[in-house]
């Protein structure tokens, strides 16, 4: 069985959006295969989930002021800062035999892709269930429990957000990720972290005080690659040894491949008249364009 992979350079936050979403309207009409596609950011953004309040967690001024845009993802979960990193985008039909019905044992099993790829680096990640990361980290279990200031701010960040069964190397994040199922397919975007840079991912969201942001960033647990392999990690190179692990997971062949023209039309659309619009950005799913 084929499945497409697409190894896609920079774009900016709206663009990549939209041909997310572009994939997967061309696999629900039946016009592409499964696909896989690895991409980056240009300019740097924030990308928020699709039911959170822009203003009210993001520092808008300060995404400005260094020149981070802000979109929304048609996904759910908590905002990202997009810098130094593989974003990896997935779709399917929901009914495809090699996945399963339940978000859950989906998201287990491409976070086991993940893996199984990284493990061809040398790295030993791990998937850890929610009940073992609540258990260990002090942080997760304080952001679970209070929902007031200071622990409603860092529950904003995806990185420091307990998901279920979320890839953990060294008991820290390393992918964050989230998904979405509409018209039968399923679309899973995540981040997976080559060099983290807590100061400048703290500037960009709200917090009560600058002493609180402090106190958060010092306890925050997320992990870049470059940090756990003492190197330089470069996109390409992961883009090269991840289909591996896909390919192993879901025992498929993964065949490198471009958008159509269709998505490429289809994605100058949703760009146009969807992720770059302040009404689905800053107000939200109630003015998502059908």
């Amino acid at each position: 069985m084929e499945w497409r992979l697409i190894k896609d350079g920079y774009h900016n936050g709206f663009m990549n959006m939209a041909i997310d979403e572009a994939i997967m309207i061309a696999h629900r009409e039946g016009w592409v295969p499964p696909t896989i596609r690895f991409y980056q950011w240009s300019p740097p953004a924030v990308s928020l989930g699709y039911f959170q309040n822009l203003k009210k967690e993001i520092d808008i001024e300060a995404c400005q002021k260094k020149g981070v845009d802000i979109v929304r993802r048609p996904t759910g979960g908590k905002a990202v800062l997009h810098d130094q990193e593989l974003t990896y985008s997935f779709v399917i039909k929901e009914n495809h035999p090699l996945v399963n019905d339940s978000i859950l044992e989906t998201y287990k099993k491409i976070s086991r892709g993940i893996i199984r790829g990284l493990s061809y680096l040398g790295v030993e990640a791990k998937l850890v269930p929610l009940r073992e990361k609540l258990k260990n980290d002090p942080l997760s279990r304080e952001t679970e429990r209070n929902s007031e200031p200071p622990y409603s701010a860092i529950k904003s960040i995806c990185f420091s957000a307990s998901a279920q069964y979320e890839v953990q190397i060294e008991g820290k994040k390393i992918v964050g990720s989230a998904q979405v199922r509409k018209g039968g397919v399923v679309l899973q975007h995540g981040s997976l972290l080559i060099k983290l840079e807590k100061d400048k991912l703290f500037s960009v969201f709200n917090f009560p005080s600058p002493e609180v942001r402090e106190r958060l960033k010092g306890r925050f647990k997320a992990i870049g690659l470059e940090e756990v392999l003492g190197r330089e990690v470069s996109f390409s190179e992961l883009a090269e040894i991840l289909p591996r692990g896909f390919e192993e997971e879901f025992g498929v062949k993964l065949v490198e491949g471009r958008l159509t023209e269709e998505e490429k039309e289809i994605s100058r659309g949703l760009f146009k008249n969807k992720y770059s619009t302040y009404e689905w950005n800053y107000q939200g799913k109630n003015n998502e364009k059908k």
